[in-house]
């Protein structure tokens, strides 16, 4: 079996450099949404798909904004589930679970059916915040209008850690260039 070679990465300074600000960028972001009495999870989520997708700042748009569509249709499910619940009485238990699942079914179509036309709307990360939304339900029960918070965190706080982790890349990039630029000054050809 043939030995796989590591890629080269970076330095080992380069990395502590990285992993100390990013330690720092998600403590301050805790510390000031939870100062605010705010959600902390539409901001992270945003942040943790951006590395998923590897940094790849040409996905930045479609995160917020199909983040933000995200929060808004688990809203407008919330809508139809109080609005069509009493249509299905009869199923008992089932009751508030079956507009959910149709709203579900008709949500996932679209985003298969729209991806290619509207990708910054109609995407995973859309359907993403659609599903951690409801890992969220008892405080949407308990305030009706937390879905607004919800998306101005992630729109604001996911907006700014993202392009946090953009400025800590561009600062460890700018080190390591100085650090190689100092190494090959130091080299003595003879």
């Amino acid at each position: 079996m043939a030995e796989q070679k590591a890629a080269p990465g970076l330095p080992l300074s380069a990395r502590v450099v990285f992993g100390v600000l990013l330690v720092l960028e998600v403590l301050i972001a805790i510390f000031a949404l939870e100062a605010m009495h705010l959600a902390t999870w539409p901001a992270f989520v945003a942040m943790i798909m951006f590395f998923i997708v590897h940094e790849n700042v040409k996905e930045i748009k479609n995160i917020i904004i199909g983040g933000a569509f995200g929060i808004t249709n688990f809203f407008l499910c919330m809508l139809f589930v109080s609005s069509t619940a009493y249509s299905f009485a009869s199923f008992g238990n089932m009751t508030k679970l079956i507009p959910v699942m149709i709203y579900v079914a008709i949500f996932v179509f679209l985003i298969v059916l729209l991806t290619q036309k509207l990708p910054w709307l109609f995407n995973s990360y859309a359907f993403m915040y659609f599903s951690v939304a409801f890992a969220d339900l008892a405080s949407f029960m308990a305030n009706h209008n937390i879905w607004i918070y919800w998306l101005a965190v992630e729109v604001v706080a996911g907006t700014l850690l993202i392009l946090g982790v953009v400025g800590i890349q561009k600062f460890v990039a700018s080190m390591v260039k100085k650090q190689m630029q100092k190494a090959a000054g130091s080299l003595k050809l003879y």
